[in-house]
């Protein structure tokens, strides 16, 4: 009896804490986005998930490349599967690490490309240190007053990616 009282009273706290940490920082669907002349030779995808710190990351990486003649297509990290590397003069990831690994389709994607030099990946992790083994990757926390510096460590790898 005692023992199914504990088993119990630890499901009422293990559930409802659960709960809590994926509505805090479980990651949305990111929202699709198109900038500049899709003819444009130079070419740069997003692929992202949705939250604060990213959005914001996102954001800033488009406000950069929208005065150059780059086309940017912005897609949630579900379409990685999809891409066509080949169609794209740089490719931005940008994911969470959670439950001590990425979301699948990311090391999926990274394994399947050809030019690993064309990725910029940043990976959130909350000790700001994770990432995948053998990958050039920038780590980070969510950190909202990080961006500019993130930013400040994405935009020089795109411009030496795109020849600016």
């Amino acid at each position: 009896m005692v023992i199914l009282i504990a088993a119990a009273c630890l499901l009422l706290i293990a559930v409802p804490s659960w709960f809590h940490y994926e509505q805090k920082h479980a990651m949305g669907i990111a929202r699709p986005v198109t900038v500049g002349d899709t003819s444009a030779p130079r070419r740069v995808l997003i692929a992202t998930q949705h939250s604060a710190f990213k959005d914001t990351l996102v954001a800033g990486i488009i406000a950069y490349l929208r005065p150059r003649s780059v086309y940017v297509q912005v897609i949630d990290i579900s379409g990685l599967p999809q891409v066509q590397e080949n169609q794209w003069t740089a490719i931005v990831v940008l994911h969470t690490w959670q439950f001590g690994k990425p979301p699948s389709v990311v090391p999926a994607f990274i394994d399947r490309t050809r030019d690993r030099r064309k990725l910029v990946i940043l990976t959130t992790s909350g000790s700001g240190h994770a990432r995948l083994p053998g990958v050039d990757a920038i780590s980070s926390a969510s950190v909202d007053r990080d961006v500019p510096t993130r930013l400040m460590e994405i935009i020089p790898k795109l411009d030496g990616l795109l020849g600016q």
